[in-house]
């Protein structure tokens, strides 16, 4: 630029300019004023506070934006008559304060200000703590703007406006301090926004506050998400929250509503608690109002700023469509950049993540970064760089050549050129920068002359030459065996001198070199004299030590350039160990395998084992231990969960098992996986049921289920339909066979808790007894004409003849019929019964022979008096009896009595006649029972034998004794019916007849026995027989012998109707 040319500075809207608008280039090409600056008021509405308030002037007025000197008892603050009366502003954060600007008051003759000092810092608390801005000794005049500048930049969150050491009353009408750090709140604004929307930057965010219409939660989040990376206000706490709530509180008189959405909610629901940004982070601590939130009806699931509440959060439904809402994203752009002298701007993009270019003028050094970047945050990267004049100053001459400046000039970037006369050589830089601190770049270079003459010879020496000109070499050999002594090669030197002496050639021979274990040795090129090569080689597995010894050479002193190495075999270094792992295996040399392994619960990324290779290092990378951790599982219905060894990371193992009667239908061990999961998917727990039972051919199959809904017996045969049918456990399954097979194997199966049929399934096997044997004299018969397993053969016998073993054979199992072959035998009947003394004369005991029986003498028979061998091998009938002759008891006598002998009146039975006294026996005094039953003799009688003349003396005797007999014989009827009553007859099943009564015998016939006079005396004691009735009485009527006949006997027995009472 010309010098006088002049410079207008400007600022974006929303800054002011600090410093002079205007720069004038000076004719030494510098600019006359010093940079300005733009700066924004970062203490517009920021929470205030004074020492005291008094007449309306309270301490948020001096930053309302209202710079009016009248105070009019609101527009100023004002503080009382005190010593050091002090305004502070909080402006939320630190800032970088480079001014401060004061509007004081203008009227009313208060006390101006003076001794004012400005300090700003960090405290709050401690004004004096905080350093110092500016300091104004003397007084300022009322109704004027001050600008305070700081002497340097401070950073600080608290600005403190105090009058020092006076006593007087403070009063500012508006206080504005400026920083470089922030946007200003036009920065915020776009356009075509309305006039209802109203806009504030903070900490290098932009709020928008949408306070003149309203919206659902979705309606201003869609509004807000509008602008690049917008969304509602959220994220904020602290001295953002602070902020938010100032700016409302002093919109709160114009808001339609007090209720103004924030970024805040929660999923629906009545059982949902957890609140969340917009953009997805947990609220920690919500900033409830009282009874806050109450999520009425379940529905309420957006916040907002209550202003009833003081401004804190109150839960409302996200559908109420006429809430204001607050906004908050980044500038748009980042503004205009700022510049240093002599500096230029490249580029007009300004908005977010676009590049500018500083330059500088010619002959200037850029310092510092020639880009910068616009951020997200609305600011440029880094610092602007500065622009620095450097001249590095002529260059002195060059002997034999020339210097050329490329632009004529000397300062930075210029540059100089040096060429040489003819037959001269440029040595050194042919170019030289002027650089950065005013320095010509590299060294001065020369001018050399460049023709030499022949190269000198050496002794024993070949020399070829590339040339004479400067820079041609002579370049000298020895023949083989001899070595050069000496520089091999000689270079044409500016100013026409060969570089050195030639050189001479000597023989040199290092002969063989020494061998080494493990390797052996190659003379590249035969030979062992000088410049011979040996290269030394290992065997396999092995290699050389060192490693960069394998090639020696023949010296010039007749030695080998070096030791001969060694062959070492081949190892690795120390592997390492990865965190949390292990290594196995403590053989480190070549071909040897090393193990990688990790902690329990450690997944191993990598390889797993390392070999090491024949270049002594391990053939890959040592592998990293990842701790895996898979998490509890829930244990499946009817069953539990056991976790093996009580842990849940890689590699554990839990188990399932389930409840009694219950399967585990899955695997019944899950391991935890490098995938985090564990393997395989959850089981569950099934009731154990049977399947339908396997059913063997020809077998028949009943099965009875223990189900409420199929407790009952199911029958099935090898053709019956598949069934789908299950059973629980306990279920019976009973097999049995089609005829003609047996069963093999248990008959009965049970269903067990594991859901098999216990055992085996039978199988049925056919089974064939073929045809029985026929016994002689008889013959068989096949029930069901079928000679299988179960068939049935009956036998029979020929007439006359029996069967002699079993009449009925089953084929069994095994194929035989049961039991022996049964044989017919002639049928005999056994020797006849007979009953005691009765005679028996068979004629034969086969069928058809006869049995005669007779009966001895006195007796009669009952029954048939034969019986017939029949074909049962019985007699026909029934056994016969003997009955012996009864001749019953004889008629009773008048006048006399009958006495039974023995009280029996069978065959040969004896019974006596006796008449009463005073009658005479006409007849046998005894008589016997014949065989043709009757009584021998005629029946006697009794006559009287009594002379009359004695009639009268005995007559009254006679009276006597019969009145005694009849009163004893109505006293014996008394007993004998009390005793009939009082017995139980005694059912006789043994012998019918002899429990017959003899009731039907002649109750007329009574003994007498017993019978007295009255006087104690037997009525029979005075009967007389004649002597020689007792003489041998039955000596011509009968052969048997007497019975004796007593004539007292007091255990004589009465008998009536022939039962016996005594």
């Amino acid at each position: 630029l010309e010098s006088g040319t002049t410079a207008t500075y400007t600022c974006d809207d929303g800054y002011e300019l600090f410093g002079s608008e205007t720069a004038t280039c000076s004719s030494s090409g510098t600019w006359q004023s010093e940079l300005p600056f733009c700066g924004t008021n970062v203490a517009l509405r920021r929470p205030a506070n004074q020492s005291t308030s008094v007449r309306g002037g309270a301490a948020n007025n001096a930053n309302d934006g209202d710079k009016t000197t009248v105070h009019d008892g609101k527009k100023c603050t004002e503080t009382m008559k005190e010593v050091s009366p002090w305004w502070q502003v909080d402006l939320l954060r630190p800032y970088p304060i480079r001014v401060v600007r004061i509007t004081t008051r203008g009227c009313c003759g208060q006390q101006p200000l003076q001794d004012l000092e400005i300090r700003v810092g960090n405290s709050s608390s401690d004004l004096q703590r905080n350093p110092l801005c500016a300091w104004y000794p003397g007084t300022l005049e009322e109704g004027v703007t001050k600008v305070f500048t700081c002497a340097r930049t401070l950073i600080g969150q608290h600005v403190f406006i105090q009058l020092v050491g006076v006593e007087g009353s403070l009063s500012l009408c508006e206080v504005e301090i400026f920083t470089t750090a922030e946007f200003s709140n036009d920065r915020c604004e776009r356009s075509g926004v309305g006039t209802d929307v109203e806009f504030a930057a903070f900490d290098r965010m932009c709020y928008e506050f949408n306070v003149g219409k309203g919206g659902s939660f979705e309606e201003a989040r869609t509004a807000c998400r509008a602008r690049k990376g917008g969304d509602l206000a959220h994220g904020f706490k602290g001295v953002h929250n602070t902020f938010l709530l100032t700016e409302l509180e002093r919109r709160k008189p114009n808001l339609k509503t007090q209720l103004v959405w924030i970024g805040a909610h929660k999923e629906p629901g009545f059982t949902q608690r957890t609140w969340k940004w917009v953009n997805g982070e947990v609220i920690a601590k919500p900033a409830w109002g009282r009874d806050q939130p109450n999520n009425y009806n379940g529905e309420q699931n957006c916040v907002v700023l209550d202003g009833g509440s003081n401004w804190l959060w109150n839960d409302v439904g996200c559908n109420l469509d006429y809430l204001h809402w607050i906004c908050q994203h980044k500038p748009p752009s980042c503004g205009s950049p700022d510049k240093l002298l002599n500096t230029t701007i490249v580029g007009a993009n300004y908005s977010i993540e676009a590049e500018i270019k500083y330059q500088c003028p010619e002959g200037h050094m850029l310092v510092g970064s020639p880009t910068r970047t616009c951020t997200k945050a609305g600011f440029w990267s880094g610092e602007a760089p500065s622009c620095k004049y450097v001249d590095c100053g002529s260059l002195p001459g060059l002997e034999h050549g020339s210097v050329s400046l490329s632009s004529g000039r000397t300062s930075y970037g210029a540059e100089a050129l040096f060429t040489c006369e003819s037959n001269y050589t440029l040595v050194g830089d042919a170019k030289r920068t002027c650089g950065d601190e005013g320095v010509w770049s590299g060294n001065q270079p020369k001018c050399l002359f460049d023709w030499c003459p022949e190269p000198p010879q050496g002794e024993g020496t070949t020399v070829s030459v590339s040339g004479k000109n400067a820079g041609s070499t002579a370049t000298y050999d020895c023949k083989p065996g001899f070595i050069l002594f000496g520089q091999k090669i000689l270079t044409c030197g500016l100013g026409g001198m060969w570089s050195g002496k030639a050189p001479t050639c000597k023989y040199v021979d290092c002969r063989e070199p020494a061998n080494v274990d493990n390797g052996r040795y190659v003379l590249l090129n035969g030979t062992t004299t000088h410049g011979s090569v040996v290269e030394y080689i290992c065997d396999p597995d092995h290699w050389l030590e060192p490693p960069n010894r394998h090639i020696l050479t023949c010296m010039r002193d007749a030695k080998w350039s070096d030791d001969p190495p060694s062959c070492d075999l081949i190892t690795c270094p120390e592997p390492e160990v990865p965190e949390d792992g292990y290594v196995v295996g403590y053989d480190f040399n070549v071909h040897s395998t090393i193990e990688y392994h990790c902690d329990q619960g450690r997944l191993l990324k990598g390889m797993t084992s390392l070999t090491c290779n024949t270049e002594g290092v391990w053939d890959g990378q040592p592998p990293v231990c990842l701790f895996i951790d898979c998490g509890k599982v829930p244990p499946p219905p009817y069953g539990s969960v056991n976790y093996v060894n009580s842990t849940t990371y890689l590699g554990s193992a839990v188990t399932y098992t389930c409840s009694k009667n219950y399967k585990l239908i899955g695997p019944s061990e899950r391991v935890c996986l490098e995938s985090k999961q564990w393997s395989d998917a959850a089981p569950r727990c099934e009731e154990v049921r049977c399947q339908e039972p396997v059913l063997a051919e020809h077998a028949i199959l009943s099965v009875t289920g223990n189900d409420r809904a199929y407790g009952r017996t199911l029958i099935r045969t090898a053709e019956s339909s598949p069934s789908v049918q299950t059973y629980k456990i306990g279920a019976l399954a009973k097999y049995r066979c089609e005829r003609g097979y047996k069963i093999q194997g248990d008959p009965l199966s049970t269903c067990e808790d594991n859901g098999k049929w216990s055992g085996e399934t039978p199988q049925c096997i056919f089974v064939d007894c073929n045809i029985p044997t026929a016994p002689i004299h008889g013959r068989f018969a096949l029930a069901s004409n079928a000679t299988y397993y179960g068939a049935v053969v009956l036998y029979e016998c020929d007439d006359n003849y029996v069967l002699d073993g079993y009449a009925r054979r089953l084929c069994l199992d095994n194929g035989t019929w049961s039991a022996e072959t049964p044989s017919c035998k002639e049928i005999t009947c056994k020797d006849p019964e007979k009953d005691g003394a009765m005679m028996i004369h068979v004629s034969t005991f086969s069928v058809g022979g006869v049995a005669h029986y007779s009966c001895p003498k006195g007796h009669n028979m009952q029954g048939n008096s034969t019986r017939i061998c029949q074909k049962k091998g019985t007699w026909s009938g029934y056994i016969p009896k003997c009955i012996p002759v009864d001749c019953e008891r004889p008629a009773p006598i008048d006048n006399g009595r009958v006495i039974i002998m023995n009280d029996t009146t069978t065959y040969n039975s004896a019974a006596e006649y006796h008449c009463v006294p005073q009658y005479q026996r006409i007849g046998p005094y005894l008589r016997k029972c014949m065989e043709d039953g009757n009584w021998s003799g005629e029946e006697p009688r009794c006559e009287i034998t009594i002379a009359p003349t004695q009639e009268s003396q005995t007559l009254g005797l006679t009276i006597g004794v019969g009145a005694g007999v009849l009163l004893f014989i109505l006293l014996i009827l008394g007993i004998i019916y009390l005793r009939l009553r009082k017995e139980t007859p005694v059912k006789n099943t043994e012998n019918i007849q002899g429990a017959l009564r003899k009731e039907d015998q002649n109750a007329a016939v009574m003994s007498y026995a017993n019978l007295t006079d009255g006087q104690g005396n037997n009525i029979y004691e005075n009967i007389h027989e004649p002597e020689e009735v007792y003489d041998s009485p039955y000596e011509e009527t009968s052969h048997y012998e007497a019975s004796p006949v007593s004539r007292r006997s007091n255990g004589a027995t009465v008998t009536i109707n022939g039962v016996a009472v005594r």
